[in-house]
């Protein structure tokens, strides 16, 4: 070293040393140019010794080489913050230099970001249900698992003297509310004034309900709103349906359901702001239920309510479960005795039990479907798939970012040598090529809002869920954004960062790089994940669609097509029969029934004991008319139906599982019991006679299993169904035209109803709706899977363009001695075949586990056809195979002397 350089050489603090050995090259530090020391000592005047420790290190470290050597006659004063503005210029100017490969990235990364928005606004939403309501942490909704000799049935229902009596047993219950919702499409026509209104989304609540539920009161005193018989609230939308801008508290709305001596007049209480979405009940109208006649009598076995309990805070809600064996054997056994004539421990050894248990209230939505349910909820395991999509969506584009970096490598690794030539360090590198990636990601992010605010209101209309853009600026969904933002920037740009960084400036400036095995191992790894989520959302995509084509077109026992159902056609009295033949006059329509629960509504139990039998089994039960078999083309096995030449007031008819439940291989004529539904009546049993059986037929979701089923004529004693056991008429029509049949059943109905609404449904599209969250979840699922093959393929078609650019001087060479176009696309093109039925291996078997776990829940399921991998296998070839092509041949097209002009 010459006396000049000596002179500026100097000897930092031992601290300082130690610091620079451990992050810096250890020669650089022996050698610290001269006018950093002027430096230095500058800062020591002006600033103090301890700031101008700190602010050397930052000399040190981060301008140590490049400034020192461009700086070297003038005095530098370091600035961090200029640094880091100089990388987000570098940075920018790297981006727009290729315009084409930074768009392709900004795309990929963008639209996984759009993807994760929507499916991350959309789960947030799923799992909100019921979280608005105050202490919702322990509230809970009472549920029931009815054990019979031969199965197992769930319910949301229970009797209604438990609720009540668990307050007054167990401290750890702090209160209780009930609710009764009418099975069925049931609904009420209320009239106000001169207006007729029909109200499906009606229940009927204790008068504590709105101390247990939250419930925005815009009118009315919320504590006294259902304290009296024949009151009610409505909700705002409601309130102004009948009243406009007038106060409607003391008015009156008026019905013909309930009959003439019953609630016939019911007086406005209060008004509340519409109930939100996000929640498992819904209504629009909820009266008091104290005025219900079958509430006032004790029942430990009968379904009756959807009950909800408080517990204390910190109570354990395993506790309470604990207690419901011994509280069921204290109060249900004298009516079970009474009932059935057996002790409670016979009962119980005959196979029969009740397992009763709490459902946390805000997990009701995604984790229950028990018959009863307010609506159809959704699952977890729908929330868990749509996350693995998101997930996975956002792997693809960071994996593309990876892939078509690397494709800029041999052109970028020019600059990485002549950087590292003029002494920028390798950390230094690193940091300059996560800027890119983080500055990347920020523009994908800021694009992501775009592409939601414009893709919502699809999105929404594809789900059915109410979302708005304002969810994304939420505090806590900021911050995640933010995070998330920086995170995939560091995760998308971590490989790129640490491979361009590592390149020696000596091979790079001869022109010597050379893909190292392990870095192409790692981008085979990429192609092989990427292809490998492809192809198992493919498969899960096509064994989805296959799943609910087959729930959608299973034959189901009876012909649900072209059948109408009109609503409340209770209130026409004895004009029914009257308005039933108008209608079978009408060319279109072939036959009408008047029936209770239709197929894919809640069906009423029905306790069933056999004479000389101590046992007794509840079977589920609907009313009808003598012409529902007829009009549902329901097959007759044996017996006869029902008619109006028999008095069927105690003959019943029963579907095959019934009868074999019963234990009757021949049911015809039979007799089977069941307790008298007067309280007053108590202890004696009517019987009836079997008359006749069906072919059994799914009346349920094909979640379930067809059970046993009962049906009771029209002039049944026990009034089979509760209010409304004939509310509906089934229509089954003939015509090309569904619109002008329904033009002329709405002429006849203004004929009998005058001011009446005229309320209908499709039966298909209404059986069709058991399987929302299904087609929900399909739909969502093949528009995410699209969008992750069209990442998949911008991520392959940059690894193909990168290995066509190493290849390029051997597809000169291969040019010059012969090799045709084809023959170069076919070497470029067999190595990612492998690779994409490697990723076939690896996805079969995982694809098969996860679709056979998700079918589980159908009871009536696909077996998965070996085909639905074939074809995800081939779409995964013909998809890739394409992309890779196009690059191999806009590769092999190139004129040879061009390729080779390096040499």
């Amino acid at each position: 070293m010459n006396e000049k350089n000596q002179s500026h050489k100097i000897n930092p603090p031992e601290w300082a040393r130690k610091f620079l050995h451990w992050y810096c090259d250890p020669e650089l530090v022996e050698e610290i140019d001269g006018d950093l020391l002027e430096t230095f000592r500058e800062i020591v005047k002006t600033k103090g010794e301890r700031r101008a420790k700190w602010n050397y290190i930052l000399n040190t470290v981060l301008f140590l080489r490049p400034f020192a050597v461009k700086n070297k006659k003038k005095q530098f004063t370091p600035n961090h913050l200029a640094m880091l503005k100089n990388y987000i210029v570098v940075a920018y100017r790297s981006l727009i230099k290729k315009v084409g490969y930074s768009l392709i990235n900004i795309f990929g990364l963008s639209v996984g970001i759009t993807s994760c928005l929507l499916i991350m606004m959309y789960v947030q939403y799923e799992t909100s249900y019921d979280n608005f309501h105050d202490n919702i942490e322990n509230k809970y909704r009472i549920a029931l698992d009815r054990h019979y000799p031969d199965r197992e049935m769930k319910y949301a229902y229970v009797p209604h003297s438990y609720p009540p009596q668990l307050v007054e047993d167990y401290p750890e219950v702090l209160s209780q509310t009930m609710v009764v919702q009418f099975p069925g499409n049931f609904s009420v026509t209320f009239q106000y004034g001169d207006q007729l209104f029909d109200e499906p989304n009606i229940i009927f609540g204790d008068s504590n309900y709105f101390d247990f539920v939250k419930a925005e009161f815009i009118d009315g005193d919320p504590d006294n709103a259902l304290n009296g018989p024949n009151q009610m609230v409505l909700s705002e939308s409601t309130a102004r349906k009948y009243f406009g801008d007038s106060d409607p508290i003391g008015k009156s709305l008026t019905t013909a359901f309930f009959g003439p001596n019953g609630n016939d007049s019911w007086l406005i209480t209060g008004v509340i702001k519409d109930f939100p979405k996000n929640s498992h009940i819904e209504f629009d109208l909820i009266g008091t239920h104290n005025g219900f006649q079958f509430m006032q009598a004790p029942n430990w076995m009968a379904f009756s309510v959807l009950a909800y309990i408080e517990l204390t805070d910190g109570t354990n809600m395993e506790v309470v479960n604990e207690k419901f064996p011994d509280m069921v054997k204290k109060y249900a056994a004298g009516q079970i005795q009474q009932q059935t004539g057996q002790s409670y421990e016979e009962y119980t050894a005959a196979g029969h039990g009740y397992t009763y248990y709490l459902q946390p209230m805000k997990d009701i939505h995604l984790s229950s479907n028990l018959e009863g349910e307010f609506k159809t909820n959704s699952s977890w395991n729908y929330i868990y798939i749509l996350i693995s999509v998101a997930s996975f969506i956002l792997l693809i584009a960071c994996i593309n970012f990876m892939n078509l970096s690397t494709a800029r490598s041999a052109e970028r690794a020019k600059e990485v040598g002549l950087r590292k030539v003029l002494g920028s360090l390798r950390k230094l590198l690193v940091f300059q090529f996560l800027t890119e990636s983080m500055l990347l990601s920020t523009f994908s992010t800021i694009l992501s809002f775009v592409l939601v605010f414009i893709a919502l209101p699809y999105f929404n209309g594809l789900t059915g869920v109410p979302l708005s853009i304002q969810i994304l600026f939420e505090p806590l969904n900021i911050v995640i954004i933010i995070l998330g933002a920086l995170i995939i920037g560091a995760l998308a740009g971590s490989y790129p960062a640490f491979v361009l960084s590592s390149f020696q400036p000596v091979a790079v400036l001869k022109s010597k790089i050379q893909s190292s095995k392990s870095g192409k191992i790692f981008r085979d790894g990429l192609v092989v994940f990427q292809f490998s989520i492809s192809i198992i959302l493919i498969a899960a995509t096509i064994i989805i669609f296959d799943q609910m084509e087959f729930i959608l077109n299973k034959s189901l026992g009876f012909n649900d097509e072209n059948v109408i159902a009109i609503s409340n056609t209770g209130q026409l009295n004895e004009r029914g029969e009257v308005f039933r033949q108008e209608l079978i006059n009408i060319e279109e329509i072939t036959n009408a029934s008047y029936v209770g629960p239709l197929p894919g509504d809640t069906h009423i139990g029905f306790v069933a004991q056999l004479p000389g039998a101590s046992e007794t089994q509840v079977i589920l039960s609907t009313t009808v008319d003598e012409n529902y078999f007829e009009a549902m083309e329901i097959p007759l096995l044996s017996g006869r139906d029902f008619s109006k030449q028999f008095n069927d007031s105690l003959t019943l008819i029963v579907n095959e599982t019934a009868a074999n439940v019963m234990g009757f291989a021949d049911p015809i004529g039979k007799r089977v019991g069941t307790p008298h539904p007067n309280p007053q009546n108590a202890g004696e049993i009517i019987y009836f006679t079997i008359v006749g059986m069906v072919a059994d037929y799914h009346f349920q979701s094909l979640h379930n299993n067809i059970g046993p089923l009962v049906f009771a004529h029209a002039t049944s004693v026990l009034g089979v169904g509760g209010p409304g056991a004939l509310n509906k008429l089934a229509l089954r029509f003939k015509s090309n035209n569904p619109g002008a049949v329904i033009a002329k059943i709405e002429e006849k109905w203004a004929e009998f109803m005058p001011g009446s609404p005229f309320s209908y449904y499709y039966l298909e599209d209404e059986l069709g709706g058991l399987y929302s969250a299904e087609r929900t979840t399909s739909h969502i699922f093949t528009i995410f899977t699209t969008l992750a093959i069209i990442i998949a393929c911008v991520g392959l078609f940059g690894l193909a363009a990168y290995t066509a650019g190493l290849k390029t001087k051997e597809i000169g060479v291969r040019k010059v001695l012969g090799a045709s176009v084809g023959s170069i696309v076919l070497l470029l093109s067999k190595e990612f075949a492998k690779l994409i039925f490697i990723a076939i291996a690896i996805a079969v078997p995982v694809a098969y586990f996860g679709m056979d776990k998700w079918l589980e829940d159908f009871a009536y399921r696909i077996n998965i056809d070996p085909l639905s991998f074939v074809l995800a296998g081939l779409l995964a070839i013909l998809i890739g195979w394409l992309t890779v092509s196009f690059q191999s041949f806009k590769a092999a097209i190139v004129n040879p002397v061009k390729s080779l002009r390096s040499e």
